[in-house]
């Protein structure tokens, strides 16, 4: 898909369009259109599958699910997870979301859990 929003991107960039034009006709930022162009990846994208330990909201992209979602499973204990710093953030290791996922079957709960 990225390489397909790419080649549109070069297209009308071709055409002399504003990064910022790009952006609002694919509905992203024209930060965004810059580093499509230049092959970056967002944060999220890079390498979760490396991380030992993953923020709530890599949780969430990984399982595809809200971030709320993944709160509400780590208050009831369903997704296991450890708190950090002054503020009390969850982190989660890498291998309790893998072992969620396969107790799960691959496909995570409801989000009405």
């Amino acid at each position: 898909m990225i390489d397909a929003r790419r080649d549109q991107i070069v297209k009308l960039r071709q055409a002399g369009l504003s990064y910022a034009k790009i952006g609002r006709n694919l509905g992203i930022s024209g930060e965004r259109v810059r580093q499509i162009l230049q092959g970056r990846r967002t944060r999220e994208k890079l390498d979760l599958r490396s991380k030992a330990v993953l923020r709530g909201g890599e949780v969430a992209s990984l399982l595809g699910v809200h971030m709320n979602t993944v709160r509400r499973w780590s208050d009831k204990g369903v997704l296991k997870s450890f708190r950090v710093g002054l503020r009390h953030e969850r982190r989660f290791r890498r291998e309790d979301v893998d072992a969620f996922l396969e107790e799960e079957g691959a496909k995570p709960p409801a989000a009405s859990e």
